[in-house]
């Protein structure tokens, strides 16, 4: 998808989009854009924000990890 020099930027790219999710969840959640809807968008979005944005940061890691093992081979 994303290329360096030799290196892949997928797993950086995964680990930006897991912050961003995180951080609009938990500023959903408390409050910040007004009260949480129980339905639409908005409110999926702010209750699965904090899930699925851990698995987008650890997927992320474990791709620069294994970036990092291939490229010592």
């Amino acid at each position: 998808m994303f290329t360096r020099r030799g290196k892949s930027t997928e797993g950086w790219a995964l680990i930006g989009f897991g912050v961003l999710a995180f951080l609009f969840s938990v500023i959903a959640l408390s409050g910040g854009f007004g009260p949480v809807p129980d339905d639409g968008r908005a409110g999926t979005l702010a209750y699965l924000g904090i899930p699925v944005g851990i698995a987008a940061i650890v997927v992320g890691i474990v791709g620069l990890r294994r970036d990092d093992r291939r490229a010592g081979d």
